[in-house]
């Protein structure tokens, strides 16, 4: 019914001014209590699909799906657009601007994604302009540009929101601007705006008598500033005769609301009064209680941690008058009772610790300190008050302390195994912390231990000395006896050794005779180990020499393969020469190549790399060829539409056709296109200049 009590009349115009392909599309969609305006231009190279087509049907059929007024709805059909882009992206990546528009015909809602533009007219003002999600909109809102649509509008391009953008999509949708009669809006795409100003909008709106005669005019003013080259431009504008007229109930609400409010203001006042006195009462008792907290502060500072305890339980018992309660109060009462605890906490700790400290109980002061330091951070400002540095400090000196004890512990250990040289340095560790601690005592009972540790080395050594000087006497007579006998068994084994050399020398050369070199060298590399066993310098020298002509007929037998091997591949590579399969022959022969190479056949590889370059040329020679005829193709499909009179058609053919003949160094064919084009220009334009007559006639 909101349709039928209004008056919303839309009108548009989308060209695709010199361009072979319209980018830009509008479309609306008119219900019974909504209606819907979109406008897109799309950015990719695709010509099978439109972006903005795509876009804009995409957000009309997701609203009329389920229409409403709200945020969630227009970004939900936004989003839906992108990712349609996004998933119909093959070719080309999809990408296009949008902007959507919606109303309930006396509200009013956008959202825009690009640099599409909105304006809302009212009277001889501007009532609203939309933002564009590109740099340019970033530096207008940072002053560096004036928002005149003239300075710096060549980064009004350079978008940092899209459709089709990979990663998260932001959307901001305007809030809800009411209606009034006589109210117009203009949705237009960057092709038109980037020349049109938004003055230059108001002064063509002052002529307009209706939304046709203000497109007219606009689309005039737009020509008019022109060169030759024409950008794809959408207009769509709403004339708003008739808003619909919703029923106004504030009096008869302002009135119940004063009937109910009076008794209300009434209690108010009452309670507000109590409320007064307990509040007073409450500070009192705050006062008291953080006059108390500070006398505890200060003995924190001064380290008197026994006083500052009882200030803090005194402050503690004073803050039991502080009742529950809720909000903003209640969390001040909490927050005061929270802070006292952890000060009396933190405070325990530390008494704890220091007696335990004096107690010498090191690892119980230690872990007191640490739940000490722990707790006051509950409380950062109590924390500054601490000294940090100081209870560190007893730390490291109850770990000192229990470290020392573990050494002289490891030391002792040591001792007992013999280990003299080590329970030294960990006498001198734990000396060396005992005097960093002054703890002169640990100091006195380190220097004890090191003391009999002294007299119990120089016992042993006394000993172990008359013990080896005996048993090295014994052990030097049964050495010379030992001695004697291997050098008879050297002798022996020497002999036999030369023997089985001279065999396998001889078994070596057999077998280099017949050809069967790697097991001759198997038996030459053991006479060789074994004269070198025997220091038999010339044999060895001999046979090495052997080893290294076995190693030279090995390795031209090698060759020998390798070049057959080659050769199968140039006569692989001679046979798909003449089946033309160019692209294979050239794998053949770059794989012979590459052996030649490493055999260092020298002659091979010129004539292998003279094949490689015939056959390159051979198979560019057909790949131009082919593409001659791929081109030639698109070349007629642009004749057959230029007979069909389909002039942006054939157009486009031609230009792909130039473009690829320029690929292919085809200058002729290039100039004959060009030709071509030429006449489909002179056909378009004596198209416009009829059309123009035409219009002037009527």
């Amino acid at each position: 019914m909101r349709r039928l009590n209004s008056q919303f009349t839309t009108k548009y115009i989308s060209e695709a001014g010199t361009r072979p392909q319209n980018k830009d599309y509008f479309g609306f969609v008119e219900m019974d209590n909504l209606v819907c305006w979109v406008i897109a231009e799309g950015y990719d190279k695709d010509t099978t699909i439109s972006s903005a087509k795509l876009a804009v049907d995409t957000v009309i059929g997701e609203f009329t799906r389920k229409p409403s007024l709200s945020k969630r709805t227009i970004k939900r059909c936004i989003k839906e657009a992108n990712r349609q882009l996004k998933m119909q992206s093959s070719n080309f990546q999809l990408k296009a601007s949008i902007l959507v528009v919606v109303s309930n015909y006396s509200k009013i809602r956008y959202a825009v994604c690009g640099n599409c533009r909105f304006h809302i007219f009212r009277g001889s003002t501007i009532l609203e302009k939309s933002h564009d999600t590109s740099l340019y909109q970033e530096m207008v809102q940072q002053h560096e540009v004036p928002d005149d649509d003239i300075k710096g509008i060549e980064q009004s391009r350079n978008l940092l929101q899209y459709l089709g953008k990979q990663g998260h999509l932001k959307i901001k949708v305007s809030k809800k601007k009411k209606l009034q009669n006589e109210d117009i809006l203009l949705m237009t795409t960057w092709g038109f705006w980037e020349k049109i100003t938004t003055v230059e909008m108001l002064d063509a709106l002052e002529e307009a008598k209706d939304a046709a005669g203000y497109i007219d005019d606009l689309q005039d003013l737009f020509l008019s500033k022109q060169t030759n080259t024409v950008n794809n431009h959408t207009i769509a504008t709403v004339f708003i005769t008739k808003v619909f007229q919703e029923k106004n109930y504030t009096k008869k609400i302002i009135k119940i609301a004063i009937m109910i409010l009076i008794p209300i203001l009434i209690v108010a006042v009452i309670t507000g009064f109590i409320q007064w006195k307990a509040e007073k009462k409450r500070q009192e008792v705050i006062a008291t209680v953080e006059k108390i907290e500070t006398r505890g502060d200060s003995y924190i500072l001064e380290e008197d941690f026994d006083r500052a305890l009882k200030e803090y339980e005194n402050a503690l018992q004073q803050s039991e008058e502080l009742k529950k309660k809720t909000g903003k109060k209640g969390k001040q009462n909490t927050a005061i009772k929270d802070r006292l605890e952890i000060k009396q906490t933190t405070t325990e700790y530390l008494i704890d610790a220091n007696e335990s400290y004096d107690s010498s109980e090191y690892d119980k002061a230690y872990k007191n300190y640490d739940k000490a330091i722990k707790q006051s951070k509950n409380d950062m400002d109590f924390y500054d008050l601490l000294d940090e540095n100081a209870i560190r400090q007893k730390q490291i000196l109850c770990q000192n302390a229990n470290y020392i004890l573990s050494l002289i512990a490891l030391a002792d250990a040591q001792v007992e195994l013999a280990d003299y040289v080590s329970a030294t340095e960990t006498y001198a560790e734990a000396k060396k912390i005992a005097a960093e601690n002054n703890d002169s005592t640990a100091i006195n009972e380190i220097n004890l231990k090191i003391k009999q540790m002294e007299t119990t080395i120089n016992e042993q050594l006394q000993q172990q000395m008359q013990q080896q000087q005996a048993e090295e006497e014994k052990a030097q007579q049964e050495q010379e006896k030992i001695e004697q006998e291997q050098e008879k068994a050297v002798q022996a084994q020497k002999q036999q050794i030369e023997t089985d050399g001279g065999a396998m020398e001889l078994e070596g050369d057999a077998l280099l005779a017949e050809g069967d070199v790697e097991t001759a060298k198997q038996f030459f590399q053991q006479a060789l180990q074994m004269y070198k066993e025997i220091g038999a310098i010339e044999k060895a020298s001999a046979v090495q020499k052997k080893l290294i002509d076995a190693d030279a007929v090995a390795k031209q037998q090698l060759n020998d393969v390798r070049a057959a091997e080659g050769d199968t591949y140039i006569l692989n590579g001679d046979n798909l020469v003449l089946e033309n399969q160019f692209a294979e022959a050239i794998e053949e022969y770059k794989k012979a190549k590459d052996i030649y190479t490493q055999i260092k056949y020298t002659d091979k590889v010129a004539e292998t790399i003279e094949k490689i370059t015939i056959a390159q040329t051979r198979q560019k020679e057909n790949d131009i060829a082919a593409q001659k005829m791929d081109i030639e193709v698109i070349e007629a499909r642009g004749d057959e539409a230029l007979k069909l009179q389909q002039y942006d058609k054939a157009k486009e053919f031609y230009l792909q056709s130039q473009a690829l003949y320029q690929g292919i160094n085809d200058m002729d064919k290039v100039a004959a296109v060009q030709e071509k084009i030429k006449i489909v220009q002179e056909l378009q334009e004596q198209i416009q200049k009829a059309r123009e007559q035409q219009e002037e006639q009527e």
